[in-house]
């Protein structure tokens, strides 16, 4: 009996050694499942069309950091209710979109992004700039599978290390970044970025450019007039404004024509720099807007209607 009882116990302990390694097994592998990069989805957060979803703490898309493998598959899928793009840099770049560029992607549409590089890739939305994301692109650890547990913990110390280095050198050019575009920040937080400007000028720090947002920014953001006026500006002109934009980076020619259309416009908003009180924007601001209707359409139409009638005589 008593043998029969230590034989019993020798048969459950050795059933318990069997069921440890085989759970000690399982849980070796189950690691590599939850380090699958191959594919992410990148959606707009709820209400990102309106300012204030950057200073939620989640961003403006989801998730805002996202890591992908090389060669893997980025999906943006815009599950908002209004148009957006996903454009790699930032809106200080000189050039945009140079790695990808969805373009116009509607309410309940899909666009797709193959990377072939490691990185760090930083993007934004051209229709509204305040909408800032992230996508580290990573080597694809396959080997990971057939390591040893030993080799397995050094190599991903190693990544570690060398992703930790990366988020350094990182910070380190958004400090430098920062520095050089910090005056614009508060600007571009209230009404956007002026692109056809930046364009047109080569930079964000030109006079010219500077004078748009000192006008925007000190005498139509407040005054409740004006703010009206900007939203319903902004919303006309983020849809033509990445496009010319563009063809101003694109075509030296077209930058210059530009620049010379942009002078009167310059010159007339300087009225709007004695505007102080609800009033006054509102005064001052019809006529700019009638005096740049006169010289950009009244003025072209009186012409072309004498030289018609000078031909017809």
């Amino acid at each position: 009996m008593r043998t029969s009882n230590l034989s019993m116990k020798t048969i459950a302990i050795c059933s318990f050694f069997v069921l440890f390694a085989i759970v000690a097994g399982i849980g070796a592998t189950t690691p590599a499942a939850f380090a699958d990069h191959s594919e992410v989805t990148i959606v707009p957060a709820g209400g990102s069309a309106a300012l204030g979803c950057e200073e939620t703490g989640v961003g403006c898309y989801i998730p805002s950091t996202v890591t992908v493998d090389v060669g893997g598959k980025v999906i943006f899928s815009n599950t908002d209710s209004d148009k957006h793009t996903f454009s790699s840099g930032t809106i200080s770049d000189d050039i945009i979109g140079t790695v990808f560029d969805s373009g116009l992607v509607f309410p309940g549409d899909e666009k797709y992004w193959f990377p072939d590089t490691a990185g760090e890739f930083p993007y934004f939305c051209l229709i509204h700039p305040w909408m800032n994301g992230l996508i580290i692109v990573q080597e694809a650890e396959e080997e990971a599978h057939t390591e040893e547990v030993v080799e397995e913990a050094h190599t991903e110390e190693v990544v570690e290390e060398a992703h930790t280095e990366e988020v350094v050198e990182e910070a380190h050019t958004e400090e430098v970044v920062e520095e050089e575009v910090i005056a614009n920040q508060e600007s571009e937080e209230k009404g956007g970025g002026c692109l056809i400007a930046t364009a047109a000028y080569g930079s964000e720090m030109a006079p010219q450019v500077q004078l748009l947002r000192e006008i925007r920014d000190t005498q139509l953001m407040n005054t409740e007039s004006g703010s009206t006026f900007m939203t319903g500006f902004n919303q006309l002109y983020y849809t033509f404004s990445p496009t010319i934009a563009d063809m101003e980076r694109e075509s030296p020619m077209f930058k210059e024509a530009v620049k010379l259309g942009l002078t009167p416009l310059l010159s007339s908003l300087t009225i709007m720099e004695n505007a102080e009180s609800e009033s006054e924007v509102l005064g001052l601001g019809l006529s700019v807007i009638a005096l740049n209707l006169g010289m950009y359409i009244g003025i072209p139409v009186f012409g072309i209607l004498k030289l018609y009638q000078f031909k017809k005589n």
